[in-house]
């Protein structure tokens, strides 16, 4: 089989170099034709990986952090969603919230990962598609994503642990700190939306999370088994947050255990959410990393990936 590894050399301080290369020895001391691509700056992860797809390669492998495997995995797909090869999606990962590979069983030791990527034993996955609006005569790429997408206090959450907190506290402290500082801040909003044919309106929501696996952020994660097994989303809503519900809902939020809905924490379904715009814009965030804002519509893709585990 033939190999392509983009490796992010920043990712995780410079480990990921290390690991890039250790893989790159290991892959071809097995037999298996490897070629390397190294990520000048993080964007180009996805160029690369569209390059790759169009260039034979029977496995492409993202090493590196959430962020470097969502630019990789990027490349795989066109602007309407279909696979631009059938080549395998491969990871090593490197960088500080595994929430990519806690979802998928994918092995988080780099020798381990490494042995996988060798037995090529695969998985068909699903994978989550934001289409945005034409805004201001500028077309916004259409963005993929494999864990949760996240509108309004997500991404202003995202921002802010991807700024050093995790690096100093680790991946769920900082990410709770990050959390609670956030909230303090945030102003919440009200949505009129569609959530498949139907038209919901809630109020006050600090944010709104569409997901395909339970990891929704850094240890935040949801029961969510039902629907996926269904083929749809999982819509979570976090609304009018007080003091005295705080508690309760970060209980709920870090548990991944079921819970019945309350006015404040409430969990629908759906096969597409439609997000129109709003006076303020909330912003958007997928799988780690901010990608835009609304207007948007969050779908699924027309081909599932095929990862390695």
């Amino acid at each position: 089989m033939k190999y392509c590894v983009i490796y992010n050399p920043h990712a995780r301080n410079g480990r990921a170099r290390a690991s890039a290369e250790h893989c790159l020895h290991r892959l071809a001391r097995s037999g298996c034709a490897v070629d390397a691509r190294e990520v000048r700056h993080f964007d180009e992860a996805r160029s690369l990986s569209h390059e790759a797809n169009r260039s034979g390669y029977d496995v492409v492998v993202a090493v590196g952090g959430d962020g470097t495997i969502n630019k990789v995995l990027n490349g795989f797909y066109d602007e309407e969603g279909r696979r631009n090869s059938r080549a395998l999606f491969g990871v090593v990962h490197t960088g500080t919230s595994p929430d990519f590979c806690r979802s998928y069983d994918v092995p988080l030791d780099a020798d381990a990962a490494v042995d996988a990527l060798i037995r090529a034993r695969t998985r068909r996955i699903p994978v989550g598609r934001v289409r945005f609006a034409e805004s201001g005569g500028t077309s916004v790429p259409a963005s993929c994503f494999v864990c949760c997408a996240n509108i309004g206090l997500g991404a202003s959450l995202a921002t802010r642990a991807n700024a050093g907190i995790r690096r100093r506290l680790g991946d769920t402290a900082g990410t709770l700190v990050s959390l609670l500082s956030v909230l303090r801040t945030y102003a919440p909003a009200d949505y009129l939306l569609r959530l498949d044919d139907v038209e919901v309106s809630w109020d006050r929501v600090y944010n709104i999370s569409v997901g395909l696996t339970p990891w929704i952020a850094s240890g935040i994660r949801i029961d969510n088994s039902t629907m996926t097994a269904a083929g749809r989303f999982y819509v979570m809503v976090l609304r009018d947050v007080r003091i005295r519900s705080l508690p309760g809902v970060l209980r709920k939020l870090y548990s991944g255990k079921s819970f019945p809905d309350s006015d404040t924490l409430f969990v629908r379904d759906c096969a597409e959410i439609a997000i129109p715009s709003r006076e303020t814009a909330a912003d958007v965030e997928h799988d780690g990393d901010p990608v835009g804002t609304v207007p948007c519509t969050i779908g699924r893709t027309v081909d599932d990936l095929e990862l390695i585990y």
